[in-house]
């Protein structure tokens, strides 16, 4: 992509984006009806932006400050990656995600409410605390990622793979059902499973 041209400094309701590489900072920035197609964004800071209605097509994005991002009303990622990116705390609810990467982002605290996402990898990424209620997960893998504290409630799972990632004090762990985990794993979820299914855990001997 180094032969595209450059994207525009400011975010505008209805902008078309196709074939242009992104560096500039759009902080704090918002629009309407976006759509990106053959996009490269390197670097920029994204942190705080809003988009109300985004529309996204073979686009990377690779190390950019994307923190506090908010995606809202009718949002589509196809073909997307996003490459060591800080996305602490930004809100994907609702959006509809398909051959999508995560690898080495940050997405802790991050809001992936009613998320539906077919054919996405999560790789090295931080997802502690991470909000998937109610997502609808199909063929999805976590690799090697940190789910610690992540909120699985009423969530739906088609062929999801938690192999090699931190699973501890996982809430709403009932919904993994059908979930694909290793050994080492399994203690780990013990507790969170217990607390999904109301199970009481206690050491002490039973009153005679």
């Amino acid at each position: 992509m180094t032969d595209y041209d450059p994207a525009p400094v400011q975010l505008l309701d209805g902008d078309e984006w196709s074939e242009v590489v992104a560096t500039e900072d759009y902080v704090g920035q918002s629009a309407e009806r976006f759509e990106m197609s053959d996009v490269e964004v390197r670097g920029g800071r994204w942190s705080g932006v809003t988009f109300e209605g985004l529309r996204a097509f073979r686009v990377r994005f690779t190390g950019c400050d994307l923190a506090g991002l908010v995606l809202r009303e009718q949002v589509v990622l196809r073909n997307v990656v996003f490459e060591r990116c800080r996305m602490s705390g930004a809100v994907f609810a609702g959006a509809k995600l398909k051959d999508v990467r995560f690898e080495d982002c940050s997405l802790d605290d991050s809001n992936l409410r009613m998320l539906e996402a077919a054919s996405v990898t999560f790789t090295d990424c931080n997802l502690v605390a991470a909000d998937l209620y109610a997502t609808r997960l199909e063929d999805v893998r976590f690799e090697r990622c940190d789910l610690r504290g992540a909120d699985f409630s009423k969530a739906q799972m088609t062929n999801v793979d938690l192999r090699g990632s931190e699973v501890v004090d996982i809430r709403g762990a009932d919904a993994l059902r059908g979930a694909t985990i290793d050994s080492a794993q399994v203690v780990a979820l013990a507790r969170s499973i217990a607390a999904a299914l109301d199970i009481k855990v206690v050491d002490d001997e039973p009153v005679s």
